[in-house]
């Protein structure tokens, strides 16, 4: 196993350099299932009369032949070992670009499709979707919220989650798990190490939905004069006329947790019923534990985000996570001269 292709070309530019008579580290390349580019960085030796690695260059990055990163460098750091440390994104940089547009009635499909297309990237609808999403207004957000609100609404609607993923420089829409692994990770099969977290940190089991109702102001007579106010005076007003409707529920946490409180606005002419259903239905996402199990092993290039695997471990099996396919949500692959790892985080729910 070993560094197959590692190339550089600046756009314009007819010379294409190999990287790997310069490269002074390891090669980490970064993916995440929750909308973000994929990430290589590397760490390069500066060379007289050499190539010096320039923000926009084209980044190709092969392992044991087999395709693994096509992007462009973002960032270029350099200090006094002369060594110049590089990052470069993929192709799912360009669903940061922010936009405005008015969405009709369509699939997540049909809206990948059009910021791809407005993003002027490679595409390609592996895994469709039908589910048709309510018109709506996104403005001023960057491509991946847009995608972000549809996908969470199809996958309330349909149960199944969708993901983006670029496949060496074509934006593919994928639906999870996109692919389960055929061999497990876990004693004596490719894991080297573990950590298992267990966590209430982001958790909330008191929700209140509050509405902000404000008076109409009183019309003044043409005949009376207005007297000029102060803004404190102005300020005392906008309170007066102002009122809070709020509808609060509770989970059965409290008592074990403490009170863990958040707010959330409910639209200006929502009523009674659905600022209830709103409350009720956040406290259900929120009034849970929340777990993180990160796995240190030998790797594959089939160990990425959307993808599962079988992992069986005695020891977490003592505590209650049995053996398992897990969806791997993240994933950070370290290429060294000859070895290759990975750091995944998994998807768990107990």
């Amino acid at each position: 196993m070993t560094v197959t292709f590692f190339q550089s070309q600046t756009p314009g530019s007819k010379t294409k350099w190999d990287l790997r008579e310069i490269l002074k580290t390891d090669i980490k390349w970064t993916t995440d299932i929750d909308f973000s580019a994929g990430q290589l960085t590397f760490g390069l030796v500066e060379v007289d009369e050499g190539y010096t690695p320039k923000n926009g260059d084209n980044i190709w990055f092969n392992w044991n032949h087999d395709h693994v990163f096509k992007g462009k460098i973002f960032k270029v750091d350099y200090d006094e070992s002369e060594t110049f440390t590089v990052t470069a994104y993929d192709s799912l940089r360009y669903f940061k670009n922010q936009d405005s547009l008015i969405w009709p009635v369509s699939t997540i499909s049909q809206r990948f499709t059009k910021v791809a297309k407005l993003a002027g990237v490679k595409h390609k609808v592996v895994d469709k979707s039908t589910h048709k999403l309510v018109a709506e207004v996104a403005d001023s957000k960057s491509y991946f919220d847009m995608l972000k609100d549809s996908f969470k609404s199809t996958r309330l609607a349909t149960g199944h989650r969708y993901f983006l993923h670029d496949n060496y420089g074509v934006i593919e829409l994928r639906r999870s798990p996109y692919k389960k692994l055929k061999y497990f990770i876990g004693d004596q099969s490719l894991m080297t190490g573990f950590s298992f977290t267990k966590s209430i940190d982001e958790a909330a089991n008191v929700v209140r939905v509050v509405r902000t109702d404000k008076k109409k102001k009183q019309k003044t007579s043409s005949t009376a004069k207005a007297k000029k106010q102060t803004a404190a005076q102005k300020k005392a007003a906008d309170v007066a006329n102002t009122k809070l409707k709020t509808v609060t529920a509770s989970g059965g946490s409290v008592e074990r947790w403490g009170k863990l409180q958040i707010v959330e606005k409910a639209k200006d002419k929502a009523n009674a019923a659905q600022m209830k259903k709103k409350a009720a239905d956040i406290l259900k996402s929120k009034n849970k534990q929340t777990y993180t199990l990160k796995l240190t092993t030998l790797a594959t290039l089939s160990m990425v985000p959307g993808n599962q695997a079988m992992v069986k471990v005695k020891s977490l099996k003592d505590i209650g996570l049995g053996s398992k396919y897990l969806l791997i949500t993240k994933a950070t692959h370290t290429f060294g001269r000859t070895s290759h790892t990975a750091d995944l985080e998994m998807k768990v729910r107990i």
